[in-house]
Order: C-alpha cells, then structure tokens, then sequence
C-alpha cells in the first residue's frame, strides 16, 4: 500500500470517528424477548448475567426456581439448575454459580462445558455470588455477613473480610468489591471497599451516602449512593488508577449499575423505569428501553439484558430481554460499523485507482 493511499485510509478514519462521536453511543437492534413465557423471577432474586452468548436468570415456571440459561448464538433455552430453590445467577465463561436456598442457602454451580454440577460453600448461609476466572466470592453469615472467595481450580477457601459487616460483593481481576457498614458521626452508613486478593490489601472507595451494589470492569468501579438527606439516588464510580471519584448520573432516580468496558448501564424512574447508558470515553448518555418497565441490567460487551414486567408482575414473573449496543468490545464477532466503512473504501479504491495499490 503506497503512501497516498494510507493517507486516504487515516482521513476515512480520522472522519468516521469525528462522526461517530457526534451521533453517540447508539442502541442498534429492537429490544428482543429471550424468555418464551413470562416466568423469570422479579424481586431481588432474579438479576439476569451473560457472558458471551450465554444469557442466565433464575426461573419460576412450575412452582420451582431454577437456574435457566439462553444461546443468543443457536437461540435455544436450557435449564442449569435442577434442586427447585435456586436464585441469583453468575456467569464467567462456561461456569454459572447461583444461590440455593431462598434466604440462606450455599452457592453452587455448573460448567456447562462438561454439564458437571458442583457444591462451592457448605456453610449453609451463603448468599450473593459473583464469579470472574477461576474465583468465586459470596457473603457469608446474612446481616453480619463476611466476603469469603474459592478458588475452583486449586479448591482453596479464603477469607477476605473480617468485618462482619460486608455484602454485595463483585469481582474483577485481582479486585474484589463490596459495600461495608461503617461508623459515621451521624451514627452508621454503608460505603464501598475494595480488596486486591494478590496483595492482600484493603483500601476504602467510596467515603459519602450510602453507597451500595457495587460493580467492577478494569480499573472502574460503580455503586448506587443514597443521599439520605435529600433522598436521591445515584450512580457514582471510582477510577482505581487514577483514585479519581465521579458522578454518572444527576436525576436523583437511578440505580443498580452494571459496567463492561467504557459503558455503564442502569435503571432509573423506579417501578415505571428504564434502562440508561453512559460511554465513561465520550462523555456520551443514552437510553437503552422504552417500555418503562425494565431494571436491573447486565451488560457484556455490546449485549445488554434486563429483566422486563411489560407482560408480567414486577414481585412475580416476568420476561427477560436484550438490546445490542454499537459499542466496539474485542470479544464480539459481529461486523463493526467501522470495519464495514473501511472495507468498501479499500475495494472503492482499489477499483477506482488501481495505481495506488503497492
């Protein structure tokens, strides 16, 4: 390729970036139902995850919960869990761990590789897991609960607080997160902790409201903070890098964030709400659903799932749902606006000026 014809390449390029920054992040497919019948779980037990094309929820079609999961790549639904009492699903590759028992229970889980199902705690009052590689964390003890971890591939269990005041954990990398009870002058509140499982230190995140439901991707960090003063709730993060704290959101309605690469997802309006965006890159705010009942959003790469009560009832049963994103992410396959534009500018160029080719 000769000079001229890079040159070309570096302005087409340079343009539909400049373009694509004015547009904005944008929502590029229909919001599509995944589940046949309305029976996902609402409530606080049924918060969907996906990881690449596999979608998971807790179901209670026949009286029973059970773990189900869902391939965007075949479009086929299958079930995971099979004891009738499982709830709060995780995903991270071909492992799903959930929580068995409706208040306290333990954590199991299932490679849905080789279909074997395994056991992870037996304390008997685990709740909340969160998996990433081959670690798997989960409060212990309920109310005055502990974050605890297990590795599956060495099957070592550790101990990562010793509060007694620790829940909501979530991981990424070496980072674990969660939301801790802390003394304050004007008497408790809860704010987000962090702890790097490699060097085993600990460090405070959040230091205002009550900061709860954190979520990690890379060096960000996201919570729901309550003001319990003027009684607004927002979506605030923490740039673990550069210990810089920021505000996402200012509506004073929104909560239960999830992240994944430079997007951040949530709900906000309460009962009548919505799924938002926002790209932490360009600055960029977007909204995801229309149908005023959606919450508690998972994202993976340019895939966003909620749960939606458009057919169902928000403490019942409802649906789950997705939408895709024209967010660039490495994991995805799908063709990209950008390597589209590019390649009919090389065959246009090509055909038109053969000599620029070398």
């Amino acid at each position: 390729m000769n000079k001229s014809l890079k040159v070309l390449l570096i302005m087409a390029i340079l343009t539909f970036a400049t373009f694509s920054g004015v547009l904005g992040t944008k929502v590029i497919s229909e919001e599509e139902r995944l589940t046949k019948e309305t029976t996902a779980i609402g409530g606080l037990f049924s918060f969907p995850a996906i990881y690449g094309d596999i979608v998971v929820w807790a179901d209670g079609r026949d009286e029973n919960w059970n773990i189900y999961g869902y391939n965007l790549k075949t479009k086929t639904e299958f079930q995971i869990s099979d004891s009738g009492n499982a709830i709060l699903p995780a995903i991270y590759g071909d492992i799903v761990v959930w929580q068995e028992g409706f208040m306290l229970g333990d954590i199991f889980g299932c490679n849905l590789k080789t279909k074997e199902k395994f056991q992870v705690s037996d304390s008997g009052n685990a709740i909340f897991p969160a998996i990433y590689g081959d670690i798997v964390v989960w409060v212990e003890g309920g109310q005055d609960g502990d974050i605890y971890g297990y590795n599956l591939r060495t099957k070592e269990k550790l101990q990562i607080t010793k509060s007694g005041k620790s829940s909501y954990p979530a991981i990424y990398g070496d980072i674990v997160v969660w939301a801790e009870i802390v003394d304050v002058p004007e008497g408790t509140a809860s704010r987000i902790f962090g702890c790097n499982l490699k060097t085993k230190t600990e460090f405070q995140i959040s230091d205002s409201g009550n900061a709860i439901l954190p979520a990690i991707y890379g060096d960000i960090v996201v919570w729901t903070e309550i003001d319990s003063g003027e009684g607004k709730v927002d979506i605030f993060g923490y740039n673990l890098k550069a210990k810089d704290r920021f505000q996402i959101t200012k509506s004073g309605k929104a909560f239960t964030p999830a992240i994944y690469g430079d997007i951040v997802v949530w709900v906000e309006g309460g009962q009548d709400g919505d799924i938002y965006g926002y790209n932490l890159k360009a600055k960029d705010r977007f909204q995801i659903t229309k149908s005023g009942k959606a919450f508690t959003p998972a994202i993976y790469c340019d895939r966003v799932v909620w749960l939606d009560y458009r057919d169902g009832n928000i403490g019942e049963l409802l649906d789950v749902y997705i939408s895709y994103l024209d967010v660039v992410c490495g994991e995805t396959k799908k063709s990209l606006p950008i390597d589209r534009f590019l390649k009919i500018l090389k065959e246009n160029m090509r055909k038109n000026h053969p000599e620029a080719e070398g």
